[in-house]
C-alpha cells in the first residue's frame, strides 16, 4: 500500500442491526498488504479516527474495517450512506 494517503468513495455497511458498520477497501487501495494494519481514517473529512484494517478472508482480496456509531454520527453517516474515505496508514 502507498505511504501516504488514499481516498476514494465507499458505502457504509452493515449486515443486520446490532452489529457494527463497516466499510470495505477495495485491493486497490492496499496493494502489497496481505494482513491487518493501522490507519487513521476520515469520513467525509471528519476526524481522523485510528481503526485496525482488516482482510476480509475467506478467498476475498478485499479488506474492510469497522465504525461505531459515535463515528458515525459525527460524521454525519449512516447505513447504507456513501462517503469520502481517506487512509493514511500508521504502521
Amino acid at each position: 500500500m502507498p505511504q501516504g494517503e488514499v481516498n476514494f468513495r465507499a458505502r457504509v455497511l452493515r449486515k443486520q442491526e446490532g452489529l457494527p458498520r463497516y466499510v470495505v477497501v477495495r485491493p486497490e487501495f492496499v496493494q502489497g498488504r496481505t494482513g491487518s494494519f493501522v490507519a487513521q481514517v476520515m469520513l467525509n473529512e471528519t476526524g481522523p479516527i485510528l481503526r485496525n484494517i482488516h482482510p476480509w478472508g475467506k478467498g476475498s482480496d478485499v479488506f474492510f474495517f469497522n465504525l461505531t456509531a459515535p463515528q458515525c454520527r459525527k460524521a454525519g453517516i449512516d447505513t447504507n450512506d456513501e462517503c469520502l474515505v481517506t487512509i493514511v496508514p500508521v504502521t
